[in-house]
């Protein structure tokens, strides 16, 4: 097998992954892309190709089992309204930030609130 056949087998296995996880986010494809930073074109590519393996006599190389580690409950963290940092307000709903809000969390408080 030549190095790009490996690649794309690699590539195959990735996506395989990918769409499960699409399939059982809860989300619509769109949104799933977005927040992946892939496009719509992209994943319904990937997922035609799978499907055409499947229904030919090929098979697709073996999806790793996934396992589960325990994980430990976060520690609370008790804020009062004088501590916080900005209300964001959409439509009916408001979220409170405050000082200790990381901007991975705050990027996707914004995506929570513009898919509501």
């Amino acid at each position: 097998m030549t190095s790009t056949e490996l690649k794309h087998q690699a590539r195959l296995q990735e996506w395989a992954g990918a769409i499960q996880d699409c399939r059982s986010s809860g989300l619509s494809v769109r949104q799933w892309c977005r927040q992946r930073g892939t496009t719509p074109t992209t994943y319904y590519r990937w997922e035609r190709e799978l499907l055409s393996i499947a229904g030919s006599t090929a098979t697709l190389p073996e999806t790793p089992a996934v396992a589960f580690a325990e994980l430990p409950v976060p520690k609370q963290v008790c804020c009062n309204a004088l501590e916080r940092s900005a209300t964001l307000h959409l439509d009916n709903v408001s979220i409170d930030i405050y000082p200790q809000c990381g901007a991975e969390q705050l990027k996707a408080l914004v995506e929570i609130l513009r898919t509501c």
